[in-house]
C-alpha cells in the first residue's frame, strides 16, 4: 500500500463537517473513488462519496439527532444519504463481498478500508482520503495507473467482471475518460465475458450506455466496442464494417455548432447496422417514448434523394431540426446541400400554415377526406417556399376538386 501525504483540493463546502460527526462518534470515515481520482487530476467531481466503519443505522441515528435529513436510499447495500446544509453526500459503511451472480452482490459489513478497497472495480477508483491526515491511501498502484492513463481492475479482471458484468461497459466509459495505455488483460477479460451482459437489466445498460456516448471521444470508444463485437452485445445492430459516418455526424455537428444529442447517435447507429428497429423494440430497451419517438423519426426519413423541400419540411415541421439535418448529411452523399440549407434557415423565423381544418370544411369537403388535402396543400405551401398564401392554397384545391 502506498500512503501519499498530500492535501486534496475538495468541490465541497460540507464534507469536512460531515466526516468531523462520524470521527466524533469514535468511528472512522474517509473520501473514496471518484472524488479523490478527480481531485488528483485537478477536476472538480460533483459527487462526494464517503466510507465509514459506521453502521448505517447508526449514523441515521446520529445525523437525525443533528437535524440533519438521512435517508435510507441505500441501506441494504449500507448506504445513506446525508443530506447536510443543503449539499447531498452517499456515505457507505465498509463492506465485503460474500458472493455475487455477476448482477448482485451479497456483501456483509467490515471494518478494514482495504478489505472495501478489494471490492471496487479498477485501481483507479479505490482510493481513499483522510482529509485530515492529509493523507491518500492507494492500495493498488492506483495513483501510478491514473498518472499512465492505464484503467485496469484490481487484482483478477475475470474475477473482477463475474462480480458484476456492468463493470465491462464501465471499462470502455473510464478508458474513454482517463485512457491512454490500454490493458491488455482488462480489455481480454471483457471480450472473453461479453455475452453474459445480456443478464443486466437495460436499464443499468442503457445507463451506461449514455454515459458513454456524453465522453468527448466517445466515435473512438464505440469503435472499439464495435471491433470487439460488444456493441452487438447492448444494442440490437450488426457488425458495423466501418464508423466512418458515425464519426462524420460528430463533425458537422461541430461544423454547424450544434450539440448533437444522444438519440441522433442511437440513430445513426441504427441506421448503420440494423435493417429496421420498431417502436415498440427501443421502449423495450428502455428509451423514453421522448426518446424513441425521435430515433423512430429519424430512422423513417433516411433517403439517398434529399430535395430542398424535402428539408424544408423538416425545418417547418420539427422544432430539433437541426439533429434531423446532421442525421441526414451524414448518411447522404449530398450533405453540402443539406448543411447549406440548414445555415439558410436555421435564423430564419418560422411561417404558421395559412389553412387549417376549419377551412378545407367550409368547402364541403368529408371529414375522412380533410386531413389528406391538408396535407396536399401543405406540401405546395412547404415547395412554394412558404409563398403560397391562403387564396392561393383554397384556389388550388377547388381546382384540384
Amino acid at each position: 500500500m502506498v500512503e501519499l501525504k498530500r492535501q486534496l483540493s475538495i468541490n465541497s463546502n460540507n464534507y469536512l463537517s460531515v466526516l468531523e460527526i462520524i470521527n466524533s462518534k469514535n468511528h472512522k470515515a474517509r473520501l473514496v473513488g471518484g472524488v479523490v481520482r478527480d481531485a488528483i487530476l485537478g477536476i472538480e467531481s460533483q459527487d462526494v462519496d464517503i466510507i465509514t466503519t459506521m453502521l448505517p443505522e447508526e449514523l441515521i441515528k446520529v445525523f437525525r439527532a443533528l437535524g440533519h435529513k438521512a435517508i435510507p436510499t441505500g441501506i441494504k447495500f449500507g448506504t445513506v444519504s446525508i443530506l447536510y446544509d443543503g449539499e447531498l453526500f452517499e456515505v457507505t459503511t465498509l463492506r465485503k463481498d460474500i458472493s455475487s451472480d455477476g448482477r448482485h452482490a451479497k456483501v456483509e459489513y467490515a471494518k478494514d478500508f482495504y478489505i472495501d478497497a478489494l471490492r471496487r472495480d479498477f485501481t483507479i477508483n479505490a482510493l481513499s482520503y483522510c482529509p485530515f491526515e492529509e493523507k491518500v491511501y492507494d492500495y493498488f498502484n492506483g495513483i501510478e495507473h491514473l498518472t499512465l492513463g492505464c484503467v485496469k481492475f484490481i487484482g483478477d479482471p475475470e474475477l473482477r467482471i463475474q462480480e458484476d458484468y456492468l463493470r465491462i461497459l464501465r471499462f470502455f466509459r473510464f478508458f474513454g475518460k482517463f485512457g491512454k495505455k490500454m490493458d491488455q488483460n482488462s480489455l481480454e477479460a471483457c471480450i472473453k465475458y461479453r455475452s453474459f451482459i445480456k443478464k443486466l437489466s437495460r436499464e443499468r445498460i442503457k445507463s451506461e450506455l449514455n454515459l458513454i456516448l456524453s465522453l468527448p471521444n466517445y466515435c473512438d470508444i464505440i469503435g472499439l466496442m464495435n471491433d470487439c463485437s460488444i456493441l452487438q452485445e447492448v444494442l440490437p445492430i450488426s457488425h458495423i464494417s466501418g464508423l466512418e459516418k458515425f464519426a462524420l455526424g460528430k463533425e458537422i455537428a461541430k461544423r454547424l455548432d450544434v450539440l448533437l444529442s444522444n438519440e441522433t447517435k442511437y440513430a445513426l447507429l441504427f441506421a448503420l447496422g440494423n435493417n429496421g428497429i420498431s417502436y415498440t423494440q427501443l421502449i423495450n430497451l428502455k428509451f423514453s417514448r421522448a426518446e424513441a419517438r425521435h430515433i423512430d423519426k429519424l430512422l423513417a426519413i433516411k433517403d439517398d434523394n434529399i430535395e430542398e423541400s424535402f428539408l424544408r419540411k423538416i425545418w417547418i415541421e420539427n422544432d430539433n431540426f437541426a439533429q434531423f439535418f446532421i442525421f441526414l448529411a451524414a448518411l447522404c452523399e449530398e450533405k453540402e446541400k443539406i448543411e447549406n440549407v440548414f445555415l439558410q434557415l436555421q435564423n430564419q423565423p418560422k411561417q404558421l400554415f395559412p389553412l387549417n381544418g376549419g377551412d378545407i370544411a367550409a368547402l364541403g369537403i368529408s371529414p375522412t377526406e380533410r386531413g389528406r388535402e391538408l396535407r396536399y396543400l401543405k406540401e405546395k405551401w412547404i415547395k412554394s417556399n412558404f409563398e403560397l398564401t391562403k387564396h392561393n392554397l383554397i384556389k388550388m384545391l377547388k381546382q384540384k376538386r
